[in-house]
Parts: structure tokens; sequence; C-alpha cells
């Protein structure tokens, strides 16, 4: 069939038919892009285990299918019906696979959601909601985070613009308790931690409580020469390297590079953001986190492959807070 012909078929169909040739082509597409048509699929082919979504069991036996034609388990320990995905972020998913797979691959380029909405033909609460889906099977993404031989650590700051100021007063300069502090680390293999730690200039107990349990006993760390780092720095049996903050010394410049690159993207991240509930800032911490690692293993694993594992395997489920 020549390429006028297609079109002329193309063209020569009503809406209904139109509608069944376009969802198609995007299986087609699917099954080529990613090597499933569904996430149910995918849970399959990645070997997601079925557990309970009312008591977490794991113990279970088939029992049919849903109306929907999905495999259904039912739990022996509190008799409660579910299917593969009842305890995921796609348990009763209404967007199409195809659709989410774009969300997805959009979200792994932190684009704004004015732009997910205009590109995928969603509204605006659909995108925020999938947002917020996704970052709920990164929350505690960190928690499990070791930092290996040498690193860096530094804090990183940013206007916290939820807290209130009278129409006539200007923001503070410098470390005020208006910005929020993001404890940061980097080690040579390019693992890192973003956590934040209250507002203001922190202390030597909020920097060990937010880098105690990323930092194998040991270390060698390289940091500015803070007084708040030498806590952690004993506590962890870290011995210690110390560059003066001074843009204007090649030393530090040289030698403070690594983290310093971190903080430059990850600020060119969080802008794309202007407006986000503060609320939310550590869940775009962790996505970033989680994102930084997924590019460094890009050649051994494709990033959206690795996402959409990820995603399926995760038992984590968001609600809609009305």
């Amino acid at each position: 069939m020549s390429e006028y012909s297609y079109s002329d078929f193309v063209f020569s169909l009503d809406k209904e038919q139109f509608s069944d040739l376009k969802k198609a082509v995007e299986t087609r597409i699917d099954k080529q892009r990613y090597g499933v048509t569904s996430f149910e699929e995918a849970a399959v082919l990645y070997e997601r285990k079925p557990v309970c979504p009312k008591c977490g069991s794991v113990v279970c036996h088939e029992d049919g299918q849903t109306p929907a034609g999905h495999k259904r388990y039912r739990c022996d320990d509190c008799d409660s019906s579910y299917t593969l995905l009842s305890d995921s972020i796609f348990n009763s998913a209404k967007l199409s696979f195809h659709k989410l797979m774009g969300y997805i691959g959009l979200m792994s380029f932190n684009v704004p959601l004015e732009m997910c909405c205009e590109v995928l033909d969603i509204s605006a609460n659909t995108a925020e909601l999938w947002r917020k889906k996704i970052f709920e099977t990164v929350n505690g993404y960190q928690e499990h985070l070791k930092l290996y031989g040498t690193v860096w650590i530094d804090e990183t700051y940013m206007n916290d613009y939820s807290i209130l100021h009278d129409q006539f007063s200007k923001r503070k300069r410098g470390l005020s308790k208006d910005k929020i502090c993001i404890v940061t680390a980097i080690d040579s293999y390019k693992n890192m931690v973003a956590i934040i730690s209250g507002h203001g200039k922190p202390s030597s107990k909020r920097i060990k409580d937010a880098l105690k349990s990323h930092i194998t006993q040991g270390c060698h760390i390289i940091h500015d020469g803070d007084s708040s780092h030498n806590a952690l720095i004993k506590e962890t049996g870290s011995t210690s390297e110390v560059y003066k903050s001074d843009t204007k010394d090649p030393e530090y410049i040289k030698h403070m590079a690594l983290i310093n690159n971190m903080h430059g993207w990850l600020k060119r991240y969080l802008w794309r953001f202007i407006g986000m509930d503060v609320v939310n800032l550590q869940s775009y911490l962790n996505w970033f986190i989680y994102l930084q690692r997924c590019k460094r293993d890009n050649e051994l694993w494709p990033k959206t492959s690795r996402i959409l594992r990820h995603l399926v395997l995760t038992h984590a489920r968001f609600t809609r807070k009305y």
C-alpha cells in the first residue's frame, strides 16, 4: 500500500474507527519500545509478587479474574481479594499505558506540569496527581543510600516562599531563617544524598542527623571547614580535608568542584518548579537523587526501562486528599 493510499485510508475512517486505529498503533509502539503493552504485563515481566493491600501478606492463591480481565488473587490470611497491581500507584489507573509512559518520560526530563498537560492532552489535576503518585514511589528512597571512600559534604539553600512577610518588609539577606537548608553529599562514585535540614545555618546535630546514616565508617571527607561538620566526621571515624570557601581560590574551586557542580545541577532542577509547595520539597529532592542514579547507570540499564521497573515493583499507593 502506497503512502497516499495509507493517507486516504486513514482519512476515510470515522471517529470511532480512527480512535481504534490510533490505539492499535500506540500499542504496537509500546511493544516495540518497552516490550510490554500494559503495567500488568510489566509487573509479570519484572516478577512483581502479589501483596495483600489490606494486611501485607504475600500468602495467597489465584481466584479467577476481575470483570476487566485482570488476574485476581485472594489472601490466605485475611481473605481480601486483589490484583497484582492493587498495592501500587497503578491501581485503578484511568490513563492508558501509552499516555502514562509518555508522562513518565516527561517526568524523567523534569518537564513542568503545564508542558505535560499540553503534550499529553491531560488536565492539570491529572498531571499533578500522577506527579504525586510517582513521588510516592521514591519517598524514603534516600534512606538506604550509602556513600563510600572520598565524600564531599556541604549545604545549599533556597528561599522558603511559604513564610509570609509584611508587604513593606524586605526578604532577609544571607543565611537567614527564611532559607531552607539542604544538606548535600556526594562520593567519588557519584552517589548522592540531599536532605532538608531545617532553616538557616545548620548546627552540628542537624548535620549529623542528616548524614550520619549515609556515610560509611572511615571515609575521607572533603568540606569547607565549617565547625558544624566536625561532629559528623568524628562520629563516622572519617579523616578530614578542608578547603575554605573562596571562589577566588583556585584550590577551593578545584577540590570542591564536584559538590559545587551538584549544587548547580540541583538548583537548575528546582528552578523549573518555582511555586512548588515547600511541603513537597523533600519529594522533589528524592526524585532528583533517584534520576541522577538512573542517569549514572544509563549505559548498563536504559533510564526509561529502569524507571518502569522501579514503578511497578514499588509497593506504594497515593490517595488524593480532598
